[in-house]
C-alpha cells in the first residue's frame, strides 16, 4: 500500500492563501501531483480560491475616483466591457474587452492599471487586442449589466454628462461627413439611447427621437451572415448649434482619444462653416 503524501496544513495554508501558489506549483514544492495537493486541502477543508486570485498576484487598490469618475466607468463598461466574476465567491472582479481599436486599449489602461494589473495580448490573425484588468471586489458595481442608468447618476447633472461621455466613448460616432460634422449613437440599450435623449433635451440640444434602424435576428451583411442580435437603435445630432452644444458639454470628460480627435474636427467644421 502506498504511503499516504503528508503535507502540513500550516504549509498548506502559507503556499496556497499567502503567497497565491497554483495547486500544481505547490505540488512541485512538495514533490506530489496536483491531485494529492486538492486531496489535501479537502482534508483540512480549505476553500478553493479563484483560478484568477492566483494567476493575478499583483497588488489591487481600492476604487477611489469621484461620482463622475465611477459614473463615467459605468457608461463605457455598458457600452463595451464584459465583466465577471470567475466563480461566485472569487474576491477578483475580471473586466475584459475585445477590440482591434487600440485607443479603447489606452482608455483601458488609462482607467484601471492605478487599481490593479491590466494584460494586452494582440492577435497576429486580425490585430485585435484583447485586454484583461484584474480589480479588487470595490468594483462590484460594474458587475450588474442592464439597459438602465442607475438612479444616482440621473439625479446628479454633472454625473449623467460623464455617464453620457462614458457611453459615447464606448459607442458613439462623430465625423466630418460630405463637410457637414455628424454625431450618432447607435445601440441595442434602447432604454440608455432614450435616458441619453432626454438628458439632451434638457441641455437644449435639439435632435429627433431615437429610431430603431434594425430588427433583432435582422441580416445587416450578407456576405458574412452578420445579424443583429436585438433591435438596434440609433439617435443622431446634427444641427449646427444643437451639435456644437453637445460637443462643448462633452469634451472635459471624453478620454478616447480618437473620440477627442474626431471631436475637434467636427468643432472646427462647425467654426469654419460659421465664418463663410
Amino acid at each position: 500500500m502506498r504511503k499516504k503524501i503528508e503535507i502540513s496544513k500550516k504549509l498548506l495554508l502559507r503556499l496556497y492563501y499567502k503567497e497565491n501558489k497554483s495547486k500544481y506549483k505547490i505540488g512541485d514544492i512538495c514533490g506530489c501531483s496536483f491531485k494529492t495537493v486538492l486531496n489535501r486541502m479537502r482534508d483540512y477543508g480549505m476553500e478553493p480560491v479563484s483560478r484568477s486570485i492566483i494567476q493575478s498576484k499583483y497588488k489591487k487598490f481600492d476604487f477611489s475616483g469621484s461620482d463622475k469618475d465611477k459614473a463615467y466607468i459605468i457608461g463605457f463598461r455598458t457600452g463595451d466591457l464584459n465583466v465577471y466574476k470567475t466563480t461566485p465567491k472569487s474576491q477578483v472582479i475580471v473586466v475584459r474587452c475585445h477590440t482591434t481599436n487600440i485607443e479603447q486599449v489606452d482608455v483601458m489602461e488609462d482607467i484601471f492599471k492605478r487599481y490593479g494589473q491590466v494584460t494586452c495580448k494582440k492577435s497576429l490573425k486580425d490585430d485585435s487586442y484583447t485586454v484583461n484588468c484584474f480589480l479588487n471586489e470595490t468594483f462590484n458595481f460594474l458587475l450588474p449589466k442592464e439597459d438602465d442608468v442607475p438612479e444616482w447618476i440621473i439625479n446628479k447633472d454633472d454625473c449623467f454628462t460623464a455617464f453620457a461621455a462614458g457611453y459615447i466613448d464606448a459607442e458613439g460616432n462623430l465625423g466630418v461627413y460630405d463637410n457637414r460634422a455628424r454625431f450618432k449613437l447607435d445601440s441595442y440599450d434602447k432604454n440608455i439611447i432614450f435616458y441619453i435623449y432626454r438628458w439632451f433635451y434638457k441641455n437644449g440640444i435639439i435632435c429627433s427621437e431615437p429610431q430603431k434602424i434594425g430588427r433583432k435576428n435582422q441580416i445587416y451583411d450578407i456576405k458574412y451572415g452578420y445579424k443583429y442580435n436585438k433591435d438596434l437603435w440609433r439617435v443622431r445630432v446634427s444641427r449646427a448649434d444643437s451639435l456644437e452644444k453637445l460637443l462643448i458639454i462633452i469634451k472635459p470628460y471624453l478620454k478616447h482619444k480618437k473620440r477627442l480627435s474626431d471631436l475637434n474636427k467636427c468643432l472646427k467644421n462647425l467654426n469654419d462653416r460659421r465664418n463663410k
